[in-house]
């Protein structure tokens, strides 16, 4: 789609004024314009268009749909984990606190649990150190099997297994 086309859609129209559209066509077209219309030009138009520019590169992340950021942190959390050399032992990875409720905040960690069949004390720790130096910040993952009885509970009553090995 070419610009003119573009600037002819309805929704431009609410980034640009109707005499921002007038300077932009003049501008395309090579008509002069005024000194004022080269002010708003520079001061005003370019500016938004350069904000536009930004924005493209990640304009399929900025569909706004709910839980976006959310998912996609937890897919990456999942693959890291996955790609441990501890991936052979594991039983289940679960989802649990805030996000798996359905009540996040924006401050709101995502919360992971990974049961093994087996990890020793010593493993658990480098296990975590490993996945967790992959991840963002906003991420949690704790060794289910050495979490105290009572979150444990919590987790089986609430969490949401987003893994489960079939064999």
């Amino acid at each position: 789609m070419t610009l003119l086309k573009t600037l002819a859609q309805p929704e431009i129209r609410k980034l640009f004024g109707k005499r921002e559209l007038v300077i932009i066509r003049k501008q395309l077209f090579g008509v002069p314009l005024k000194g004022s219309e080269k002010t708003r030009l520079s001061r005003d138009i370019r500016k938004k268009f350069e904000a536009i520019a930004l924005l493209i590169p990640s304009i399929k992340e900025f569909e706004l749909k709910k839980g976006a950021e959310i998912k996609r942190l937890i897919e990456k959390a999942k693959g890291a984990i996955i790609e441990t050399k501890f991936f052979p032992r594991i039983k289940k990875i679960i989802l649990f606190g805030s996000v798996a409720e359905n009540k996040p905040t924006l401050i709101s960690d995502i919360d992971l649990a990974v049961e093994f069949t087996y990890l020793a004390e010593g493993e658990a720790t480098l296990f975590r150190r490993e996945v967790l130096g992959q991840l963002n910040e906003k991420l949690d993952v704790q060794v289910y099997n050495q979490l105290p009885t009572k979150v444990k509970k919590e987790i089986d009553k609430k969490g949401k297994v987003i893994y489960e090995r079939t064999h």
